[in-house]
């Protein structure tokens, strides 16, 4: 069973190129409004070449967040982002705690993020990385805006049905197929795939769903 949640109520976690060659880790919500988190709740960023080849990373505190410098030139960037958990009396505000510390709590939910930036088109942009929720495009090479480009859902590495993805907060909404395929059509410049999983958890007293959501950015000719 999967649910899923409105992208506008949706936070998500990405990474934006700045002048000096390295990343600032960004993270936030609806329309792209930036906030604050502890540097903690970044798990990872990963770098990897062309030839898909990992390339070390450097990470630097800044105010609000994070900044990331690839060792060298880099194809892809990907990241893990824990934001924690939240739950909530009845019809209750959510809070950041887990049901067992927030007393009278009747729901939860555990939110994961994950990321990739594609910088260049390559054999990488089809590589599974192995992220527990993952995005991996079915082709190798920089599509023209309009073009049709078929991506592949993956919950653990394997294809998942039902998934709803957008291009963009602002894109019509669809599900994946059985195979986890979306198939949607980029502007040109920089695009962003955004998809969101939620599914009931059991036996844990800390929650009672897994939220999972992704953005995948990527460039258009």
């Amino acid at each position: 069973m999967l649910c899923s949640a409105p992208f506008s109520r949706a936070h998500n976690v990405w990474l934006e190129a700045d002048a000096q060659g390295g990343y600032t880790v960004q993270f936030g919500g609806h329309e792209g409004q930036l906030e604050t988190y502890p540097a903690e709740k970044l798990q990872s960023v990963d770098a990897y070449d062309l030839r898909g080849r990992k390339i070390a990373v450097r990470t630097e505190p800044r105010p609000g967040g994070l900044r990331v410098v690839p060792e060298r030139q880099a194809a892809l960037l990907a990241a893990h982002f824990d934001n924690g958990f939240f739950s909530k009396v009845g019809d209750g505000p959510m809070v950041n705690k887990p049901m067992n510390d927030n007393p009278g709590a009747t729901s939860g939910v555990h939110a994961v993020k994950f990321h990739k930036t594609f910088i260049q088109w390559g054999v990488i942009s089809k590589k599974v990385l192995g992220q527990t929720f993952e995005i991996v495009a079915l082709s190798h090479r920089t599509p023209h805006a309009g073009d049709a480009v078929q991506f592949q859902v993956l919950l653990h590495g394997q294809p998942i049905e039902g998934v709803r993805v957008s291009l963009g907060e602002k894109g019509a909404a669809q599900t994946t197929d059985a195979q986890g395929l979306v198939t949607v059509r980029p502007a040109a410049g920089s695009n962003q795939l955004l998809a969101i999983l939620r599914q009931p958890v059991a036996g844990d007293v800390r929650t009672t769903s897994q939220s999972y959501e992704y953005l995948l950015a990527f460039p258009a000719h």
